[in-house]
């Protein structure tokens, strides 16, 4: 829900006359970014910060598959600590649980880690709507030779 809020916020704060950003630019980088910088025809920073973005979310969705399964495993290893009756498998599942923890552990650092970076993504994104640079024209030319033609087109960063 405060996530809803702030991107309402956003929104509505830099759509108003204080901000010199094209509107539709900043919503579209506030849905998710890189759009608006394609939408205003800044090609390169858009397709740097669309990227980043979908790595970001897709570790973040590996690694969150992968400590749900961890943490299934952990608890299959509790089951099993607590279901033994010889002292051999209960140090054995002791040190099987342990290790399950540490597993689980970093997968949920792994998964903090992505996820921070895809909210600072997302805000370096709508930054750099908000104050950066506007496109330039992009300067076309045409080389025309007997049976054919060129047309060139060439952008920056």
């Amino acid at each position: 829900m405060r996530l809803v809020t702030v991107i309402l916020l956003t929104i509505l704060f830099f759509s108003s006359a204080v901000c010199s950003a094209p509107v539709d630019g900043v919503v579209y980088s506030t849905l998710f970014p890189g759009w608006g910088q394609m939408k205003t025809g800044r090609y390169g920073r858009g397709t740097l910060f669309m990227g980043t973005e979908l790595i970001a979310l897709t570790g973040l969705v590996i690694a969150n598959i992968q400590y749900d399964r961890d943490v299934e495993a952990l608890e299959y290893s509790s089951q099993l600590f607590k279901n033994a009756t010889y002292i051999g498998d209960l140090e054995y599942y002791s040190k099987q649980m342990k290790d399950k923890w540490k597993d689980a552990d970093k997968m949920d650092s792994y998964r903090k880690v992505l996820a921070g970076a895809a909210i600072g993504i997302w805000a370096i994104s709508l930054i750099d709507m908000i104050w950066g640079s506007d496109a330039e024209e992009v300067p076309i030319s045409m080389e025309i030779n007997k049976n054919e033609f060129l047309i060139t087109k060439s952008f920056k960063f």
